[in-house]
C-alpha cells in the first residue's frame, strides 16, 4: 500500500510516545525517565498531547502504511527551539512531581551548554520507523519531507544529533548526504546518561 504522510494528532500519542522513546534509547530512560522506561513513556505521551513544546504533535509528521503508524518525523525550526523547550516546563511538575522535577532540572544542567540548532537551521529532533516497516524506504521519505519543510521555511541547513555508536543511523544519514560536523563526549557523565555522547550531523540543501 501507498505510504501516507499526514500531520500528527493528539490521538497518535500512545504510538508516537513509544516511537519517540525508541529514538532516545537508554539516554532517554536516564534523562526523561530518570531511570524508569515507564516514566519516559508517560512524559512523552503527556508532552506529545500538549501544544507549544518540543515533543508536541504540532511538530510531528506521521507516516501511515497498511492502516498503521509506520513512522514519524519530529522536526523544529532552530528559531523556535528555545520557546518550545520552555514549553516542556509547563508540565514538568505534573509529570515528575516536586522531587522528580528538581532531579530533572539538576540532571539537565549538564546538557545546558549544547546547542542543538542555530536559528538558521532546521532540526530533525526525532525520526523513527516501526520495526515492522523498516527497510521500506520510509526513513528516506521522512528525511525528504524534512528537507521540503526546511526549504518552505526559508532554511537551507538540516541538522540532527545521533548517538556515538549508532552505526545504522549514522550510515542512514550519511547516505542521505549528512556529514558529521561536531562531536560531544559525555566523558565522566557517560554513566549517568547511559551514553558516550553524540555526533551533530548537517546537510546543506
Amino acid at each position: 500500500m501507498t505510504l501516507n504522510l499526514r500531520p500528527a494528532t493528539i490521538s497518535d500519542a500512545p504510538v508516537a510516545a513509544a516511537l519517540l522513546a525508541e529514538t532516545n534509547g537508554e539516554f532517554g530512560v536516564a534523562v526523561l525517565g530518570l531511570g524508569r522506561p515507564e516514566l519516559q513513556f508517560f512524559a512523552l505521551k503527556q508532552w506529545f498531547s500538549d501544544s507549544g513544546n518540543r515533543f508536541s504533535y504540532q511538530c510531528t509528521t506521521i507516516a501511515d502504511k497498511d492502516e498503521a503508524v509506520a513512522g514519524l518525523l519530529l522536526a523544529i525550526k532552530g528559531s523556535d527551539l528555545a520557546v518550545l523547550e520552555l514549553g516542556c516546563a509547563k508540565r514538568i511538575f505534573t509529570i515528575y512531581g516536586f522531587l522528580g522535577a528538581f532531579k530533572m532540572i539538576w540532571l539537565n544542567k549538564a546538557l545546558a551548554g549544547n546547542k542543538e540548532a542555530e536559528i538558521d537551521e532546521y532540526l530533525i529532533a526525532h525520526l523513527a520507523v516501526d520495526e515492522h516497516f523498516r527497510r521500506q524506504g520510509i526513513a528516506q521519505t521522512l528525511l525528504e519531507k524534512a528537507a521540503t519543510d526546511a526549504r518552505a521555511s526559508g532554511l537551507s541547513r538540516l541538522v540532527l544529533e545521533v548517538e556515538i555508536g549508532n552505526q545504522n543511523a549514522i550510515a542512514l544519514y550519511q547516505k542521505a548526504g549528512f556529514e558529521i560536523v561536531n562531536t560531544v563526549y559525555f566523558n565522566d557523565q557517560s554513566a549517568r546518561f547511559k551514553s558516550p555522547g553524540f555526533y551533530k550531523m548537517l546537510k546543506t540543501l
